[in-house]
């Protein structure tokens, strides 16, 4: 790996951090890098390990710098947590036989969906509901189970569904859903890097540095969130939500190509 190289790697670590932070989805940015940095014959699931290691840190810590000044539904978040918990135990098994060109389809299929339904709902997130919170705790512990799954089995793009289950299922506001979503997604991370660790892969030279560039990106990202407020939050969402889609889209053209 050539010094460019691992410096462009070092970048993508704090923008996947930032984004993480504000509204999820760094892993659209951090494993696209580390698939074309690192050599092609790194085996699928060691470059998703390093992945996971580099950003479980800047999960924790955005999490918590949210949750200190949004208070979480510790019932709705602690049952979402407990479940995804499981699922990524699930997921982590099927990570070995998964393969780019089947998730490529149908995670821009996702993505388009949840893009046209957030902006389709212009109060969603920005004005909490209320009503909604704490009354649907096993649909999101059910969602939490298949997100827990997917997180480990392939993982891009779980931080903004996350971010999406609490604020259109539990009816919470942006800022209030991003810091129970940060520590949910840590939560499968870190089954994730237990696991492939055990089993050797994780490239923990790479990691690390990566580490304190998504933590620095985490912080800074969480902090521009809580000043901005939840417009800025939802209006971020639907931007990274594009951007994307539009990438992967274009990484299918070229995969048919």
């Amino acid at each position: 790996m050539t010094t460019w190289v691992f410096a462009g790697l070092l970048l993508a670590a704090f923008g996947a951090g930032w984004v993480n932070a504000v509204v999820g989805g760094g892993g659209l940015i951090m494993l696209p890098s580390l698939f074309v940095g690192l050599p092609a014959s790194t085996p699928v699931a060691t470059v998703a390990g390093t992945n996971k290691t580099a950003q479980v840190v800047g999960n924790l810590t955005a999490g918590i710098s949210y949750l200190r000044r949004q208070r979480p539904d510790w019932p709705m978040f602690l049952s979402a947590a407990g479940m995804a918990f499981v699922g990524a135990l699930i997921g982590v098994r099927i990570l070995r036989l998964m393969s780019r060109a089947v998730y490529t389809p149908i995670l821009l299929v996702v993505l388009v969906a949840i893009g046209i339904f957030t902006w389709r709902r212009p109060r969603m997130g920005v004005v909490a509901d209320e009503a909604t919170q704490g009354r649907h705790k096993l649909s999101v512990a059910a969602l939490g189970l298949l997100l827990g799954c997917y997180d480990a089995a392939i993982g891009p793009g779980v931080g903004t569904f996350w971010v999406l289950v609490f604020v259109a299922v539990g009816g919470y506001s942006f800022l209030r859903a991003s810091g129970m979503a940060k520590v949910c997604n840590a939560t499968t991370n870190l089954v994730t890097i237990v696991t492939l660790a055990i089993h050797r892969q994780v490239l923990w030279h790479v990691a690390w540095p990566l580490v304190i560039a998504n933590v620095v990106g985490g912080v800074v990202g969480a902090r521009t969130a809580q000043r901005h407020g939840d417009r800025f939050v939802r209006t971020m969402f639907l931007l990274v939500i594009s951007v994307l889609g539009v990438r992967l889209l274009v990484q299918l053209v070229m995969d048919q190509a």
